[in-house]
């Protein structure tokens, strides 16, 4: 319900649809033929939230960007018509894994594994780049934008539309202070905004992806670079230590020229770098880079053995904190909140990231699923030693692995990889079985490609040769039916399945 400066909030808008579609459709295509946007949807109002420490710290606030509510619904208008024209062309680069259908934080931590687990295959050293740009979005000069989108193919009216969107903007600062029951908001006098995209819009986050769109070709003969908006991240391998170096150090020289002449700025103190492997201890650390053994990337924490450890213990910390919220709900709710509590407070942890990090240890997996076990058992009112095996399944809740193997199974569904029938002129028994790469390390069948190949040649013909939404719904029925602790049980079970058709 949170209001831009003219207090409309999205409820409004929501409430009185039918009344406003059509002024908002005349105003919308008016700016759209003209090229301009109304002054009034370019005012951002700007409060001060408070994060922690001393509340006359400055530093001690974040700056929330709230936007007029109408202005972000006309932003959704554009967003949709550059998005598409972006598709149709194929301009994004394939290193790009924010704002691109099909892709997500999901595929470019996948990206990442990959690609670090295929270079220690072919017995390469490591390592990766993680840059952090300083106030990415606020740097961004708006002639050196329209002339990326310009090259981008945004000509004419909708390039004067743009222009008309970044420039002539402006700012208020609202502090509100509750006296005696009374709230009373104080306003600053606007002030301009001279550079970078709208904080807060639904457009800046595309334009910043748009605008750093040459990064990865620029960076090309030195590095593998892996982008998810402003999150960049550089993957080089080599077989020399020496050489290893020497790419790396002028990949990251190349990325500080690329930032120089476009506006934006690295910040060396949270830049890091991390190798990888057991040859890890042979890769130097670069100038004003910080050499660690753990990072976080996109939210998971990466270490340089990829054994998920430091992530999962930072996981656990989180459910033992949902497991409280989740006792606290089921103690004055019924059944029905208390397990809705339990997908949104406790299982959307354990999905963030699992395709991953599910790969880890089973002594790890082992960790969540005793958590996990806790809250059903919360939610199903069961003794501390009771069993809770059969409330699995009572509940319709999957347990870590079970939702490990149906991630694993539906990326692999959507990736179009080769199956035995696209390599053979006949048909054979097992003709649409995944075909496995052969390999070395033990580690590669961790990766996500590797083990959800494995995991669906497993289930039975009648699923495996099921696609997108089908394949998902005769997934979650087999997966459901009772309740599977360890990789080993699924497979167990599947070849019982697959013989007596009993799960």
């Amino acid at each position: 319900n949170s209001a831009g400066i003219d207090d409309i909030s999205t409820k409004v808008l929501k409430h009185c649809a039918e009344e406003l579609i059509c002024p908002l459709t005349d105003i919308f295509n008016k700016s759209f033929n003209e090229g301009h946007v109304p002054s009034a949807l370019k005012i951002s109002k700007i409060y001060p939230k408070f994060k922690t420490g001393s509340r006359t710290e400055l530093s001690n606030y974040r700056p929330i960007s709230l936007l007029p509510t109408v202005a972000k619904l006309c932003e959704k208008v554009v967003l949709t018509r550059l998005l598409e024209h972006c598709t149709l062309n194929n301009l994004i680069t394939s290193s790009q894994h924010g704002f691109v259908k099909g892709k997500s934080t999901t595929t470019a931590m996948i990206e990442l594994l990959e690609s670090v687990i295929d270079s220690l295959e072919n017995g390469n050293l490591t390592t990766a780049i993680f840059l952090d740009f300083s106030k990415a979005f606020d740097c961004l000069g708006h002639d050196l934008i329209l002339k990326k989108l310009n090259a981008l193919g945004v000509t004419a009216t909708a390039l004067k539309w743009f222009e008309s969107y970044l420039k002539d903007r402006s700012q208020v600062v609202e502090i509100k202070s509750t006296v005696k029951g009374t709230t009373k908001a104080f306003r600053s006098q606007p002030l301009p905004i001279q550079r970078g995209v709208p904080q807060g819009s639904v457009l800046g986050p595309v334009l910043f992806i748009l605008f750093t769109n040459d990064l990865p070709e620029y960076l090309s003969e030195y590095t593998k670079t892996l982008m998810y908006a402003d999150d960049t991240t550089l993957i080089l391998d080599n077989h020399s230590p020496e050489n290893l170096c020497l790419n790396a150090y002028i990949a990251v020289n190349m990325a500080y020229q690329y930032c120089d002449g476009n506006d934006l700025v690295v910040n060396p103190s949270k830049t890091s770098q991390l190798g990888f492997g057991r040859r890890s201890g042979q890769i130097n650390s670069l100038p004003e880079v910080n050499l660690v053994d753990q990072t976080k990337f996109l939210g998971v924490l990466v270490d340089s053995n990829l054994s998920w450890t430091p992530h999962i213990d930072q996981l656990c910390n989180r459910l033992n904190s949902s497991l409280y919220a989740l006792k606290q709900i089921k103690a004055i709710g019924d059944l029905t909140t208390a397990r809705t509590a339990y997908f949104a407070l406790f299982e959307t942890h354990i999905r963030y990231g699992l395709a991953v990090w599910g790969g880890t240890s089973k002594t790890n997996m082992n960790r969540i699923l005793i958590l996990q076990k806790k809250a059903i058992r919360i939610l199903a009112n069961l003794h501390p030693l009771e069993s809770c095996r059969e409330a699995f399944p009572t509940l319709n809740i999957l347990t870590v692995t079970a939702l490990y193997i149906q991630e694993l199974v539906m990326y692999v569904d959507g990736e179009n990889l080769t199956r035995l029938e696209d390599i053979h002129y006949y048909n054979t028994r097992n003709s649409t079985m995944y075909q496995l790469p052969t390999h070395h390390l033990t580690q590669y069948e961790k990766k996500p490609t590797y083990m959800g190949r494995k995991l669906s040649n497993c289930l039975p013909t009648e699923i495996r040769t099921k696609k997108g939404k089908e394949l998902k719904t005769a997934l979650w029925k087999l997966l459901s039916q009772r309740a599977i602790y360890t990789l080993q049980e699924f497979y167990l079970d599947v070849s019982n399945y697959q013989t007596n058709h009993e799960f």
